[in-house]
């Protein structure tokens, strides 16, 4: 059983961003093609927002003292699953070959506002 659990809400919505616990897990909500600074969804094809939501990955990790390595498990959800060549040729840029995490992958989801792709992610803190 968790001992500690700390949970950061940065979003509007009835859920927590990121749950930490016991200082050692993270637990990440649905991640989407936004800017982070703006809030503003970045539309584009696949690979576009593909990119943009694995940057934001990598941004909100680092603000948690983890970093891609440290990546568990991915869930991956497109709104159009004949997209997923498309997606993995840039998802595997992201991560080490000899590290890649745990990942389903399906499709034919209407995402929030009209996103192509949402990821959600448990990590460990980079010690």
């Amino acid at each position: 059983m968790a001992k500690t659990m700390e949970y950061f809400k940065v979003t509007e919505g009835p859920y927590s961003d990121v749950v930490e616990v016991d200082g050692d897990f993270l637990f990440l909500s649905g991640l989407v093609s936004e800017d982070l600074k703006t809030g503003k969804p970045v539309s584009g094809d696949i690979t576009t927002e593909t990119r943009q939501t694995l940057n934001n990955l990598e941004t909100i990790l680092k603000q948690h003292d983890s970093d891609m390595e440290h990546v568990i498990r991915v869930e991956v959800i497109l709104s159009d699953f004949s997209q997923r060549d498309e997606m993995n040729a840039e998802y595997v840029k992201h991560f080490s070959s000899e590290r890649m995490p745990a990942r389903v992958c399906y499709g034919g989801v209407d995402l929030a506002g009209g996103c192509k792709i949402e990821i959600m992610t448990i990590a460990r803190k980079a010690k």
